[in-house]
């Protein structure tokens, strides 16, 4: 008979090294998630801070205007307080995806807008700009009129300059819907 041999079989794997690589990729990843969820935890939290001055001064315009009833007096001070509030809320408020929509949309290869104005509490949206000429600035004016967005839209004063190739300046005055 024979002598059998032994055989040596290993059947496990050699570790192999992670590639520094890699390593660096996910120490990377991992501190990038921290980083992030650090800043989404500081935005949930200053949110939640003005929510809570928002709710409060809310709260105390309710009671001021049920105390104006029962005859409480307001100082002048907190009457200011809640005027701007108030027209901080109005601003806030104004429909700035629309609005700019329908100014972002608009033919303006020889137009230039210098300043847009909105006055929230009246609705009403100002615009100063230049046109290459008059007819220009009419066909763009004629444009603002008809967009749905938009109402009351008016020429409030244009110059009109005796050089040639001058700009012509403009300012059109414009309410918005409320939606």
């Amino acid at each position: 008979m024979a002598s059998l041999q032994k055989l040596d079989l290993d059947f496990s794997t050699e570790r192999r090294k992670l590639p520094s690589i890699g390593v660096a990729l996910l120490m990377a990843g991992a501190v990038a998630s921290i980083y992030a969820g650090v800043q989404l935890s500081s935005a949930y939290s200053a949110r939640k801070a003005q929510q809570t001055v928002y709710d409060a001064m809310v709260l105390r315009l309710h009671s001021v205007k049920n105390a104006d009833q029962v005859g409480a007096k307001v100082t002048p001070a907190e009457l200011q307080n809640f005027k701007n509030a108030a027209q901080i809320a109005g601003q806030l408020n104004t429909p700035w995806d629309r609005l700019l929509k329908v100014l972002e949309s608009a033919p303006m290869e020889h137009v230039a807008l210098l300043s847009v104005e909105p006055v929230a509490s009246r609705r009403q949206l100002h615009l100063v700009g230049e046109a290459k000429d008059l007819a220009t600035m009419l066909d763009y004016l004629s444009y603002l009129q008809g967009q749905p967005g938009l109402q009351r839209v008016v020429l409030t004063s244009h110059q009109i300059q005796t050089q040639p190739g001058s700009p012509v300046r403009f300012q059109i005055q414009a309410h918005w819907e409320e939606q």
